[in-house]
């Protein structure tokens, strides 16, 4: 490969092609700082190229100087105002930094582009619901019946009228909405990989090895959110990273990267290929060798120096916990524990890809539920201390004590800028995008009693009411526990 240098030079003679494949070679490897340094060296040669803009647009976004990353897509739908690709690509980021003025007046101006832009009417309707009246609201139900539509879009707005009739208070209706737009996603969930992995977890898994593998002290510190998706593990990340000693990764695949590499290693060196094979087979330098790596992927985007703590906030690193304990012994715990019956119809509400084929039906639902619940039990009872469980509930009720316990818990110091999540300036890119630009309140609780009875087969796949009502105990007492 070319150094950017010697692709400089050949740019009078050449076109933006010849410096794009080196710059994608990095962008793929998640190598954000060279792909950009290729991209400052040359962008005085292609002032007007939309996709050198866009590629620069990458490397600013990924490595957090999102304002520079917006104005650079800002450029490119002056550049080109015609082609829809920019004005969405400018709401999406708008609205993922709360810039809701600028992602509505961005979509609104990709849905003039292409009037039938299905992507366009969601977001809108996600930045403010629409009237089951309006104009907009009779385009997407045309959408939704149009044999012409591929299933993506058609589930996309499908999930939209759902919230449109949810807002409403036409709740069968709405119900009836969001279990179309599931039968449209790909994808298929494995009860019986989730039984093996928590069955293993258990039998294999004793704990973690703090004093066989201690932490240089000058190591960052991190602090792993977990639970089921949508369960409030976004609050808490932005409750945390209002206070300055935290960075957060967001949800990284850096954990379960480095757990794929070490079960591979152990695969070649002993032929194991379980999910739980590396716990008895590493040594003191293999684990050392992992937390290098864990720590070097998860700093890699910072331009600046991370702060002490680190938040790593992938809802299903969950069921990783083991392999985090670990490989960092000093790494915290936080288990967000919500109702399960308003995790579980929020799960059935959002317009998931096929990663979260869980969330398709309702008894798969539940059968999640209650393999993260087993998980955590065991986990409770091997990891102690490190591990917190987080009422959702209680965190929106009795909110300052909450935020002080979990800002104890990770070893920091009371800060009252913690009080308020929604005034934080970190992207959003998971569905509760328009939900933690509010300030904490207890909106979210007990949504479940308005779909009583169309929840009823998640009621069964939990264990039923007893199962339900244990837990609402155990989430009370870990609530008077956790201040």
């Amino acid at each position: 490969m070319k150094t950017s240098q010697a692709l400089a030079n050949d740019l009078p003679e050449s076109t933006y092609d010849v410096v794009r494949k080196p710059v994608h070679a990095f962008l793929q490897r998640q190598e954000f700082k060279p792909a950009l340094e290729i991209l400052l060296k040359v962008q005085d040669f292609f002032p007007n190229d939309a996709r050198l803009l866009d590629d620069m647009a990458i490397c600013y976004w990924r490595l957090g100087d999102q304002e520079t990353s917006i104005q650079l897509i800002r450029q490119i739908v002056e550049i080109s105002p015609t082609d829809p690709s920019g004005w969405g690509r400018l709401g999406a980021m708008t609205l993922s930094v709360g810039d809701t003025q600028s992602a509505e007046q961005a979509f609104s101006q990709l849905l003039k582009l292409t009037p039938r832009s299905v992507s366009a009417l969601a977001a809108l309707n996600l930045i403010k619901v629409f009237d089951r009246k309006s104009h907009r609201a009779r385009t997407l139900r045309n959408l939704a019946e149009s044999k012409g539509l591929n299933p993506t879009d058609k589930a996309t707005a499908l999930n939209a009228l759902g919230r449109i009739e949810d807002a409403a208070g036409n709740h069968r209706i709405a119900f009836r909405f969001f279990a179309r737009s599931k039968q449209l996603v790909d994808g298929a969930y494995d009860a019986e990989m989730f039984d093996q992995r928590v069955a293993d977890q258990k039998h294999l898994f004793k704990g973690g090895n703090d004093a066989l593998t201690p932490v240089a002290s000058d190591a960052p510190r991190f602090a792993f959110i977990v639970g089921l998706p949508r369960s409030g593990t976004t609050l808490v990340e932005r409750i945390l990273c209002r206070h300055t000693n935290v960075h957060s990764i967001g949800e990284s695949q850096v954990l379960p990267t480095v757990l794929t590499a070490c079960r591979e290693q152990v695969a070649k060196e002993h032929g194991l290929t379980g999910r739980w094979d590396w716990v008895a087979k590493l040594t003191a330098q293999q684990i050392d060798e992992c937390r290098t790596l864990h720590t070097k992927l998860s700093l890699q985007g910072f331009t600046q120096t991370p702060a002490p703590v680190i938040v790593d906030k992938l809802p299903l690193n969950c069921f990783e916990i083991g392999f985090a304990k670990t490989i960092l012994p000093d790494a915290k715990f936080i288990f967000m524990s919500r109702h399960p019956l308003d995790v579980g119809l929020s799960n059935f509400m959002t317009n998931f890809d096929a990663t979260h084929a869980f969330s398709k039906r309702l008894d798969t639902i539940g059968h999640l539920t209650r393999a993260v619940y087993a998980s955590l039990e065991d986990y409770e009872g091997k990891i102690g201390a490190a591990l917190r469980r987080q009422s959702y509930s209680a965190l929106v009720t009795d909110t300052e004590a909450q935020i002080r316990g979990l800002l104890d818990h990770v070893g920091l110091p009371w800060d009252p800028v913690c009080l308020s999540p929604e005034q934080g300036d970190e992207i959003v890119r998971t569905a509760s995008v328009m939900q933690v630009r509010a300030p904490i309140n207890t909106a979210a609780l007990a949504k479940w009693k308005r779909y009583e009875t169309e929840l009823a087969p998640l009621v069964d796949a939990l264990g039923g009411w007893n199962w339900i009502e244990n837990w609402q105990a155990a989430d009370a007492a870990c609530a008077k526990a956790a201040k």
